[in-house]
């Protein structure tokens, strides 16, 4: 039987637990604590920061897969084709061609998209005087990252339905989940295939366009690692920006002082950065021993899940100053510490440009409403598929 996997939909207990259990133990002194599986929780920002760089570390790879017993099919052929699953040269070339067609530039020139977006979820919201937060904003995230790859507009509710169902796929997975998502990843790469076919014949400024002229000393992408490409960009960026914008709104609901300053555009990253380390929907980045590695003072064997926990790192006194303090100002400095939540060295995050404007975005909409929020932020239950955020944000605004 395959272990249970819920959804976004479904509340479930506080999947923050796990975190909480971290901070406290890192508060307490402790450099790790070990799981009841034999993961390896890693709480220090020096060490956190050293072990997202360390080569003896690998991805989790399909070893989900393996456990869940699905040794073929196009759901395992799409998973591990992902720059998350490969290592060394492989992943490094993906990484080198994407970059080339993923860059900065091209995310800024989103900006107004975004703006755009986000005022029209919340004009209901403001007509009304009243509203939650979470669903008006839910598709934000999905309609920025298919504006960016040139997906139509009304084509992107079926994008949405289809990364949902792959949401599960980073966890064990259900029967029906595991026939779920791979009837969306068939559906999925057959629709980005044909828009590559139609750039290819007719490019567009859009980076779908971008990855097929991507080239590194001569190589290229290849159709499916591009058609593949685009898939990991979508299930990888939309629930873990879409949290994110949950745990940042939380975070700053019942700091109207805060959000009130988000309407200046030069304060706004830092607001942003400090509610990503105070409140990150993802709060660890899970690698594999590949060669055995001390860990904690103790050498690990080969095959041990190691969790650096970013959220932990992101606590530490070592390197924070009042670390458990909501302080946007600690990030208006050049010398301020790197935050760890979109993780370090070969496997940093891709997207977290993207990421960052969307956030940046929401945030400055959110701030023109005037948004208190109405429920004790404690009562609120929370949900998690691959990111952990609020499952409802209601609001008065004005």
């Amino acid at each position: 039987m395959l272990a249970e996997t819920r959804t976004r939909s479904a509340p479930r207990p506080d999947p923050r637990a796990g975190r909480a259990a971290a901070l406290a133990a890192a508060a307490a002194g402790q450099e790790v604590i070990e799981d009841e599986a034999g993961g390896v929780h890693v709480l220090r920002y020096a060490e956190v920061e050293r072990l997202l760089m360390e080569p003896r570390l690998a991805g989790v790879g399909l070893s989900i897969f393996d456990r869940m017993g699905v040794t073929d099919g196009p759901l395992r052929a799409w998973y591990g084709s992902l720059m998350f699953t490969n290592e060394g040269q492989p992943h490094n070339r993906l990484r080198r061609l994407v970059g080339k067609a993923f860059s900065p530039r091209a995310v800024e020139a989103l900006r107004p998209v975004a703006a755009r977006l986000v005022a029209e979820r919340l004009a209901p919201i403001e007509g009304a005087g009243e509203g939650d937060l979470v669903p008006a904003l839910g598709d934000v995230a999905m309609h920025v990252m298919c504006a960016l790859l040139g997906v139509p507009a009304d084509d992107v509710p079926a994008f949405i339905d289809w990364v949902g169902a792959l949401g599960p796929t980073f966890g064990f997975m259900q029967r029906a989940e595991l026939e779920a998502a791979t009837c969306a990843i068939v559906a999925l790469l057959a629709y980005v295939d044909g828009l590559r076919e139609r750039r290819e014949r007719a490019p567009a400024d859009d980076l779908i366009t971008a990855l097929i002229a991507a080239e590194d000393g001569g190589e290229r992408l290849t159709r499916d690692e591009t058609v593949a490409m685009v898939a990991n960009l979508l299930v990888g960026g939309h629930d873990t920006t879409t949290s994110q914008i949950g745990c940042t709104l939380l975070t700053l609901l019942p700091r109207p002082e805060v959000l009130a300053l988000a309407g200046e555009a030069a304060l706004r990253p830092s607001i942003v950065s400090e509610t990503i380390r105070y409140e990150a929907a993802i709060g660890g980045a899970p690698r594999t021993v590949a060669e055995p590695l001390e860990v904690g003072g103790v050498v690990r064997a080969t095959g041990t899940v190691v969790i650096c926990s970013t959220a932990a790192a992101n606590r530490d006194p070592a390197v924070w100053e009042s670390p458990d303090a909501f302080d946007p100002s600690r990030f208006v400095e050049p010398t301020a510490p790197r935050l760890l939540a979109f993780g370090g060295g070969p496997h940093h995050c891709l997207g977290a440009w993207l990421a960052r404007l969307t956030l940046e975005e929401v945030v400055a909409g959110v701030s023109t409403v005037r948004p208190t929020l109405t429920v004790d932020p404690d009562a609120i239950p929370w949900v998690q598929n691959l990111g952990a955020s609020p499952a409802r944000l209601p609001v008065t605004v004005g």
